[in-house]
């Protein structure tokens, strides 16, 4: 089968379009056959090496980690799944850039029928990471939210989902993206341009997708006892203590159940994936480059039919 194939730990040059083995579904799996793949900034991350320490790899193997597509076998044990059904789910941190993968049948949700399959690719590490931030902020009716990088596949995601629990949410966006964060429903948009550390204050919750400099920059944005929730750098639980907040790092579990609640919200039309460009498999090299360059506004995502 075809697959986009990392090599090697490194830089682009580790990876090419070849053949792999097509696999089989094993105990607990189901095999799909992939229609279309969402690119993360994580896929160049994993291709870097940077996790290793935390997952066991075979290279070589293909890259990807979410998809969408349609079950052609399923495995001893699954009974929650049948041959033809579409799905999509956050699959771990490599397999999904190939036209067929086995995936453990926990981690997927059948698609919304009213989302392509490109849309549905876009969503499942989205849906898991918004989840599991907004949990850790107890984001509900009333709470006051400010999401950093609003426009990016997490943010995009979680400026719904928090409207959806009833927060009043500011999204933070470049000024070319700004319209784009209003199109989600915000209840403010902040150009992150600006000086917006000198004004911004009283939130129960920061959302940080940027790192140690968009953190230190909004700590005098939260209101006594509210929290900074990280996606991509320990915050300091130190600094958190002299400011009279709280912080933590998030990182999401990719099974099927939550995505499917956030499925229900999509198929009510409250919540929609935005895919700003595809690629086809061919072309993998410039859709990870793409997302590697960090001005990525909603999602992008590989074809494959």
């Amino acid at each position: 089968m075809r697959a986009v194939i990392l090599s090697d730990w490194g830089g682009p040059e580790q990876v090419s379009l070849g053949e792999l083995k097509k696999p089989q579904a094993g105990t607990g799996e189901v095999l799909v056959e992939v229609r279309a793949a969402g690119v993360n900034p994580v896929d160049w991350k994993v291709r870097e090496g940077q996790a290793r320490d935390f997952f066991e790899f075979h290279l070589p193997q293909a890259m990807g980690g979410e998809l969408s597509g349609v079950i052609v076998g399923l495995g001893d044990g699954v009974d929650d799944f049948q041959v033809g059904d579409e799905v999509h789910g956050a699959i771990g941190p490599m397999g999904a850039f190939a036209e067929f993968a086995a995936v453990k049948a926990g981690s997927l949700a059948r698609k919304p029928g009213n989302l392509s399959f490109e849309e549905a690719a876009a969503l499942p590490n989205a849906a898991v990471t918004a989840v599991a931030a907004l949990d850790a902020g107890a984001v509900g009716k009333g709470t006051r939210v400010l999401i950093h990088a609003a426009a990016g596949g997490v943010g995009s995601i979680a400026v719904q989902l928090a409207k959806v629990r009833g927060a009043e949410v500011t999204g933070m966006a470049s000024p070319d993206h700004k319209d784009f964060v209003a199109s989600l429903g915000v209840d403010h948009v902040i150009d992150r341009t600006t000086a917006y550390d000198n004004f911004l204050r009283d939130y129960d919750m920061v959302l940080d997708a940027y790192g140690p400099e968009a953190q230190a920059r909004t700590w005098k944005a939260l209101k006594p006892g509210g929290i900074m929730v990280s996606l991509v750098s320990p915050p300091s639980e130190e600094t958190a203590g002299e400011h009279g907040v709280r912080a933590t790092m998030v990182v999401a579990n990719p099974e099927g159940r939550i995505l499917a609640d956030v499925d229900r919200h999509v198929a009510a039309g409250e919540i929609r994936p935005r895919v700003t460009r595809t690629y086809p498999l061919e072309r993998a090299l410039e859709a990870i480059a793409e997302v590697e360059a960090g001005n990525v506004c909603g999602k992008v995502v590989l074809t494959l039919s």
